[in-house]
C-alpha cells in the first residue's frame, strides 16, 4: 500500500497524525514519526509504503539466504534481516537481507554508505517494487551488488539474479540472470548458494518432494 497524493490528506493527518507532504513527498522524519503499530513501513521516493505481513515461506527463504551469507561473512561485516537503511531524506527502504559494516551492529536505521549487498525476496505484492523501483533506488544509492530472489508460486523452484553496479552508467547490469542452478560469486566475497538444494528443501515442506 502506497499513500498517494489523493489519499495523503485523510490517511496521513487523520489515521497516522503526520504532516501533509510537500511537493517532494514525505521525509525520513515523517516516517520516524509514525506510531510503532507493527506495520512494515518503508519510504520510497517520498511515498510511505506499508507491506502485508510476509508469509512463512518468504521469511524462511530470506533466513536461508541470510544464514548462507552469515556462514562465510568476514568479521568486519554483518548480515542484517528486515533492516531499515537510510539513503536520503526521502528514501528509507527495509531490505529483506543486507550486508553492511559491523560498525552499524547496534544502529537502526543506518546510512546506506558502505553497504556491500542488498537482497530482496520477491513476494506477490512486491514484484514490481523489487525488480524495478528498488533496483533503480539501490543503484542510485551506490550499493555495489543487488540480489533478487524469486520463489515460484506453484513449484518449489527458487531462482536468483545477481546484479552488479555499473558505476559509470549509474545502473545495474546482470552478472547472473535468474538462475536455478548452483550460484557462485566473488562479490562481496566468495559465496556459493546451492539453489537446487534449497528448492528441494522447500519442495519437501510444500509436499512436492
Amino acid at each position: 500500500m502506497a499513500i498517494s497524493e489523493a489519499q495523503a490528506p485523510s490517511l496521513s493527518a487523520v489515521m497516522f497524525g503526520v504532516r501533509l507532504p510537500d511537493i517532494n513527498g514525505y521525509t525520513v522524519a515523517d516516517l520516524h514519526a509514525l506510531p510503532d503499530d507493527g506495520r512494515r513501513w518503508e519510504l520510497i521516493d517520498g511515498s510511505l509504503t506499508v507491506s502485508p505481513s510476509a508469509t512463512m515461506d518468504h521469511n524462511t527463504i530470506a533466513r536461508w539466504i541470510a544464514q548462507i551469507l552469515e556462514d562465510s561473512c568476514p568479521d568486519d561485516l554483518s548480515v542484517g534481516t528486515d533492516q531499515s537503511v537510510t539513503i536520503d531524506d526521502h528514501n528509507e527502504p527495509r531490505p529483506d537481507v543486507i550486508i553492511a559494516p559491523a560498525d552499524f551492529l547496534q544502529q537502526t536505521p543506518f546510512p546506506v554508505q558502505r553497504t556491500r549487498l542488498v537482497v530482496e525476496v520477491v513476494s506477490p505484492t512486491s514484484a514490481l517494487r523489487d525488480t524495478e523501483i528498488k533496483r533503480a533506488l539501490y543503484a542510485r544509492a551506490g550499493v555495489p551488488a543487488y540480489w533478487i530472489v524469486v520463489p515460484d508460486l506453484t513449484k518449489p523452484t527458487i531462482s536468483l539474479a545477481e546484479l552488479v553496479l555499473d558505476e559509470a552508467a549509474g545502473h545495474y547490469r546482470y552478472a547472473t540472470h535468474y538462475t536455478t542452478d548452483v550460484f557462485e560469486t566473488q562479490a562481496p566475497w566468495p559465496i556459493r548458494v546451492d539453489l537446487p538444494a534449497l528448492s528441494a528443501k522447500r519442495g519437501r515442506r510444500m509436499g512436492q518432494a
